[in-house]
């Protein structure tokens, strides 16, 4: 279960991780309060929308690219370079906050700053990925996966309560700030790692060949019918689900649910919790062959949580359907994203997992239109009627695509 972390280069990666996931769930939760506390009635869920659609605008544009650019450099350079980029323009965005107000040109520049350190972090996420079987080899890249998530997950239930109580107490802005602090944390992590992928500048950043490559990523996975359809059910789940449960779920949670801004956390912790237990089980089982099966179940019991969350206005419902989400969508990326990494070859897997990646900027884009949606006939409405259609579409793929089912890793 453990055995990643006697690698020292992972051990830091590990520990970076865990400070970053620490604090980031602040800039996430804080930019929500600071729209929703200002923004007209009519505008706010809306506004709230935006903020997700302009994430995943950065993701979708930028998201191939990244993973041409993890194939291609340096894996840990390129990690150091994204993340002091991030630190920039995170602590931008903070200041904005604390100055301004959302109106106007204040809130055009929020926005713009939001998109850039989105397309960053679009880069950085399949490199991250992608350089853990490069330090632990193959044969630990499972339980170095699940370790990885279960670390982020052991500070975010802490970081949830804690997010509510210093946004109440200090504002939005300087709880922005102090989620700035997690790239601090990455880029002091990254700097003693030794490891080196063997990539360099050599290779060039020309545009033409960046779309060589990400061409070649994708005529490979189209070829693969497992890492397809792996992609495809991760997206839905992504697509139909994270949209309500994760960009509107404050929203929900503190206007329809009713519970205080102060005590958001003890909710939203649950999720976290979640996705610790999950994290474990499957670092300690990470030599379990059936992966498919897992990433199946879990896109299954995801729906059927987001039901549970969205069917009811009570604060059990969400309780108990946010674990459940945590639980599943934790399942589903871990053994997703392991099963990935061990059918792809070394020199595809920075574009492979750029792919994967891309379900989390479809899940930020839509938001935007379902966030409307959700003002004109309601939240509680727009929610069951998503969970109903993503359990519709998780059925009909599993019930198609057996393969899923009995692929072996």
């Amino acid at each position: 279960m453990f055995a990643p972390l006697a690698v020292r280069d992972f051990r830091l990666l590990f520990l970076g991780l865990l400070l970053g996931q620490a604090l980031t769930p602040f800039q996430f939760v804080a930019q929500i309060i600071w729209v929703q506390l200002s923004a007209p009635e009519d505008l706010r869920i809306v506004l709230v929308g935006l903020i997700a659609a302009v994430r995943g605008a950065g993701m979708l544009l930028f998201g191939l690219y990244g993973g041409a650019l993890a194939d291609r450099f340096d894996r840990r350079k390129l990690l150091i370079a994204t993340q002091a980029g991030a630190l920039v323009l995170n602590v931008a965005i903070g200041v904005v906050m604390v100055f301004g107000s959302p109106e106007g040109a204040t809130l055009l520049l929020f926005y713009a700053l939001t998109f850039g350190a989105s397309a960053l972090m679009s880069i950085d996420l399949p490199t991250r990925q992608a350089i853990v079987p490069d330090i632990v080899g193959r044969q630990l890249t499972t339980a170095g996966i699940a370790l990885n998530a279960g670390g982020g997950q052991i500070a975010l239930p802490v970081a949830l309560v804690g997010t509510g109580f210093v946004i109440d107490a200090f504002g939005a802005g300087v709880g922005y700030l102090v989620g700035s602090a997690a790239h601090v944390a990455q880029l002091a992590a990254l700097a003693f790692m030794r490891i080196r992928t063997g990539r360099g500048a050599s290779l060039g950043l020309a545009p033409a060949a960046a779309l060589r490559d990400i061409r070649a990523g994708l005529v490979y996975t189209r070829g693969e019918p497992v890492i397809l359809w792996v992609v495809v059910l991760l997206v839905a789940m992504m697509g139909f689900g994270f949209p309500a449960v994760a960009n509107l779920g404050p929203t929900w949670i503190t206007t329809v649910v009713g519970v205080p801004v102060r005590h958001f956390g003890l909710v939203a912790a649950t999720w976290g919790i979640g996705a610790l237990l999950a994290s474990m089980a499957l670092a300690r089982f990470s030599r379990y062959e059936r992966k498919g099966r897992i990433v199946a179940i879990s896109a299954v019991v995801f729906g059927l949580s987001f039901l549970v969350f969205g069917g009811g206005h009570t604060v059990a419902n969400a309780v108990i359907g946010n674990f459940g989400l945590g639980v599943s969508m934790a399942s589903a990326q871990i053994a997703g994203t392991a099963l990935i990494q061990l059918i792809a070859p070394a020199d595809f897997r920075g574009r492979v997992m750029s792919l994967l990646n891309l379900s989390m900027g479809v899940a930020q884009l839509v938001t935007l239109p379902l966030a409307a949606l959700g003002q004109w006939i309601s939240l509680e409405v727009l929610f069951p009627v998503l969970a109903l259609l993503l359990l519709a579409v998780t059925g009909a793929v599993l019930a198609t695509r057996r393969a899923l089912w009995r692929v072996r890793v």
